[in-house]
């Protein structure tokens, strides 16, 4: 399972929101991982998750964690 809320915890610290990804993520991926942390069929793309690291500035671990079911 993939677990959001590293990127929840991020945005936080840097003071931002969701909304502010609006260039590199879509608002319907968005509204998933808002609605709920842990997303058992992310289907998110690694360009995608790149884009927000590099947008964030902070390394793959500030952004998700992997867990079990």
């Amino acid at each position: 399972m993939v677990d959001f809320s590293p990127l929840l915890q991020t945005l936080s610290e840097k003071g931002m929101k969701m909304s502010d990804l609006r260039q590199v993520m879509s608002s319907s991926t968005q509204a998933k991982i808002l609605k709920n942390h842990k997303v058992s069929d992310s289907k998110m793309r690694l360009g995608t998750l790149e884009k927000i690291c590099t947008l964030l500035d902070v390394p793959v671990e500030k952004v998700i964690k992997i867990t079990k079911d």
